[in-house]
């Protein structure tokens, strides 16, 4: 599937975040996939038009960006192409649940993408801000389920393991490396890489998984390179970028399904 990805190269238009903006673009090009970066509202109409699938990120969320992702979900939604959200936050302010809840309930989200507290608090299952408070193995797997269920998309749960449903199957993804937790914006690429996948109009739960896979990977063997060399948070960064521009064998990462 990254060959492909590499050969079309999707166009993703992007509504994210200035924090991540310039990390997204620049691993998007690694990836493979072409990134378009715009939250002008008079833009949407032409932009849709154009572009292979939507991102839409609300982690520096204000008036104006929610007044632009809702008229971009209008415009994708009526020519069918895929679109990601990516609730950043969701869980501490009433603001972004609201908006989160808002742009789910339009019926044009492809897939929902977020960490456990994320998704956690869509579906009414509580969970500390940065993670899981159970310790029940199960609670990943009945949040990302009933996510799925509820809004009709494809759910994406990330973390040291990830998880993907479409409301009837769950698959989980191990790998991945440390470090994408404390560097800035992982997350973020990580929902435009979900939506230049969906841009190719595959299966889309076996593209979440495969990209989670993937992702994952990159991840480690940046990590590698950082321990070899010494380096920290900053070094990964650039390894990182460089390990999703490579061609990825899936060694450390593995696909399962969970009952």
């Amino acid at each position: 599937m990254l060959k492909e990805l590499r050969q079309k190269r999707p166009l993703v238009h992007n509504i994210t975040n200035y924090v991540a903006a310039q990390f997204v673009a620049n691993g998007l090009l690694a990836l493979g996939a072409s990134p378009l970066m715009s939250d002008a509202i008079d833009e949407m109409q032409d932009l849709a038009k154009i572009s292979d699938a939507l991102a839409i990120n609300i982690g520096t969320l204000n008036d104006r960006t929610i007044l632009c992702a809702k008229e971009a979900i209008k415009r994708y939604k009526a020519l069918n192409k895929p679109i990601v959200l990516d609730p950043v936050g969701c869980s501490a302010s009433a603001l972004r649940h609201d908006t989160s809840l808002e742009l789910l309930k339009s019926g044009g989200i492809s897939a929902l993408r977020g960490n456990a507290a994320e998704l956690g608090s869509l579906v009414g299952i509580s969970c500390g801000s940065k993670g899981l408070d159970s310790h029940d193995a199960n609670t990943p797997v009945e949040i990302i389920k009933r996510a799925a269920q509820k809004y009709s998309v494809i759910a994406v749960m990330t973390g040291k393991t990830d998880y993907v449903s479409d409301g009837k199957k769950v698959l989980s993804i191990t790998g991945g490396s440390e470090y994408l937790a404390v560097i800035t914006g992982a997350g973020c690429l990580h929902a435009a890489a979900c939506a230049s996948f969906l841009g190719l109009k595959k299966d889309p739960l076996d593209s979440m998984a495969q990209l989670c896979a993937l992702y994952k990977q990159a991840a480690f063997n940046a990590q590698k390179k950082v321990l070899e060399n010494n380096g920290s948070n900053g070094s990964f960064l650039f390894y990182f970028l460089d390990a999703l521009s490579l061609p990825i064998e899936l060694e450390n990462s593995l696909i399962k399904e969970e009952l």
